[in-house]
């Protein structure tokens, strides 16, 4: 129950800090920046999603929605591991990744930090950040990373399209 209760703290902790300073950005947009790898599979924030998709398999639930910011979809996959959000520009278009969200330890960063990863940890791979609300956030290229601390153990992590 209470970490039920820390994980939902922290989910909201991270739209907090997203409604104050995250912003996506186009498909077109070339991404630069943090890279995730699962199964052998890289992407980017802005990239392709279709390779991850498909080996991720199937997901234990998605959602569809109407885009507020393209004549398309955007789509949520919930896997075991982590979340996957997308975009696509029109109704039948490419799917674009605009989030990924860690739901477990079992996914890791390309830099090898996961949940439960030390503070020391974080610091040693990203270097020092400050810290907004307990929330580290790192920026490399058209991505951000977000890592929620819950006192020295890393507690969430996510990366997100950015300008």
């Amino acid at each position: 129950m209470k970490k039920s209760i820390v994980s939902k703290l922290a989910v909201v902790c991270l739209t907090a800090v997203v409604a104050i300073g995250g912003v996506s950005m186009p498909a077109s947009a070339k991404s630069k920046g943090y890279v995730f790898k699962y199964k052998g599979v890289s992407v980017t924030m802005n990239g392709a999603a279709k390779k991850l998709i498909k080996k991720a398999g199937k997901p234990s639930k998605k959602t569809v929605k109407k885009s507020c910011a393209y004549k398309g979809k955007d789509r949520t996959y919930t896997y075991k591991d982590f979340q996957l959000k997308t975009y696509s520009k029109t109704n039948n278009g490419a799917e674009y990744v605009s989030e990924i969200r860690f739901r477990s330890n079992k996914a890791v960063t390309k830099e090898g930090i996961r949940i439960g990863s030390s503070l020391k940890d974080v610091t040693k791979k990203y270097g020092k950040a400050k810290a907004r609300f307990g929330v580290y956030t790192f920026k490399k290229g058209s991505s951000k990373l977000q890592i929620m601390l819950n006192g020295n153990k890393v507690s969430a992590i996510r990366y997100f399209a950015s300008k």
